[in-house]
């Protein structure tokens, strides 16, 4: 909604092409009144000066550089206009700073941020402002990719800024993050006994810097294997989603322990993204199951997209030997390369909802022969996703081409 260099001055709106001049500003209010159609990011800036007043007093050792206001999900500026409650998040990116500096700088930010906000909830004639999440990152060396990460709810945030108590905020998370991986065991292991998925053992959660990976052990039957994963991974992510702490990259693993002639023990992986769409209603369990749900090879190791083979390097497998998840496996694990093309389609038409690619796959490992199965999409998205998957690298194969049809959701 609202971009601004906090070092240039230089701010990038979704109302970027609005009045110039006072008398602009005027007739503009004149003709929102008429039509109904009253937001501007106006308020937003008014924010933003007032932080800029409290960093010039206050001087803090490592400084905010850049100011995000967000809104939380897909947004035109039309239809920006036509809300009457507007949800606004926060991003706020810390200039990279010594550990030791970070904590007190992050203390300090907050709350010229809080006093900034005033309230977290903004009322106007016309519409209502909730500020609902605060997000402060600061790297803690130069030119860093990672960064320490706090999140607050708006109203921790504007507490602080009164009472000024930020470092008190600051410490409480710290300790709520040291102790973030036992409490996702305990609350996993209830949602999975709600969903009625017995646990062959307790469930492990690793946080490795911005990613988390969650492995399960369940015990299921060789009738209800499918549903049992599926339950154990839409209950991981039900937790997970609950915990402002929980990274944007989650990897999700399953052992299921299934009686066949003998004990198996069948491990399947999963994207925590694509779980997230099944619980919002976008895909559904068949879906999730068929496109995104990888089961690893019986024998040797599941295929990596910097494995040497993914590079062309190894020798070509068999048809008859293929794993047919593998070809998923690399999408699943891609999809960001493919995502740019659904970003601008949704752009261009706010009935895009996701579509199907359907192509093939050669002895080479590249892809060819894309074709969309939905009627509607666009040439320029077809275009863009055909360009993506030509730098898409699958497992070498004999035999001839495989078809491959994978679908793409996005959510608004």
């Amino acid at each position: 909604m609202l971009e601004v260099d906090l070092r240039t001055g230089s701010k990038q709106r979704i109302d970027g092409g609005g009045p110039k001049t006072d008398a602009d500003r005027q007739l503009d209010a004149l003709l929102d009144r008429t039509t109904g159609k009253t937001f501007t990011t106006a308020e937003l800036e008014r924010i933003e000066r007032a932080l800029r007043r409290y960093l010039q007093a206050a001087r803090p050792r490592a400084v905010p550089r850049l100011l995000l206001f967000l809104y939380p999900g897909r947004i035109t500026a039309s239809r920006l206009k036509e809300l009457r409650e507007i949800l606004v998040e926060v991003d706020l990116l810390v200039d990279p700073c010594s550990r030791s500096i970070c904590r007190d700088a992050v203390a300090k930010d907050v709350e010229l941020l809080g006093k900034a906000l005033q309230q977290p909830v903004l009322r106007t004639g016309s519409y209502v402002v909730r500020f609902k999440l605060v997000t402060v990152r600061t790297a803690t060396e130069h030119r860093a990719t990672e960064y320490e990460t706090y999140r607050f709810s708006a109203e921790e945030v504007v507490t602080a800024g009164q009472r000024g108590d930020g470092l008190t905020l600051v410490k409480r998370q710290e300790a709520e993050a040291a102790g973030y991986e036992r409490a996702m065991v305990k609350a996993i292991a209830r949602r999975l006994q709600a969903r009625r998925v017995p646990l062959d053992k307790p469930p492990a959660v690793r946080r490795e810097g911005a990613q988390l990976r969650v492995n399960l052990h369940i015990k299921s039957d060789r009738v209800r294997y499918q549903s049992s994963v599926l339950a154990a991974l839409a209950g991981a992510m039900e937790a997970l989603r609950q915990s402002s702490l929980t990274p944007a990259t989650v990897q999700l693993e399953v052992v299921a322990a299934v009686p066949m002639r003998q004990l198996e023990h069948r491990t399947f992986r999963c994207p925590g993204h694509s779980v997230l769409l099944h619980l919002d209603g976008r895909l559904t369990g068949s879906e999730l199951w068929s496109s995104y749900v990888a089961e690893e090879k019986k024998q040797g190791t599941r295929l990596a997209f910097d494995d040497r083979e993914a590079r062309g390097g190894g020798a070509p497998t068999d048809d008859d030997d293929e794993d047919p998840q593998a070809l998923t496996e690399v999408l699943s694990g891609q999809v960001g390369t493919l995502a740019p093309c659904l970003q601008q389609e949704a752009a261009r038409s706010s009935r895009f909802k996701g579509v199907t690619l359907v192509f093939a796959v050669g002895p080479d490992g590249r892809a060819s022969r894309l074709a969309l199965k939905e009627a509607g999409a666009s040439s320029a998205l077809r275009s863009c996703l055909a360009r993506a998957l030509e730098r898409l690298q699958f497992p070498r194969r004999r035999g001839a081409p495989r078809q491959v049809s994978f679908p793409l959701y996005i959510q608004r």
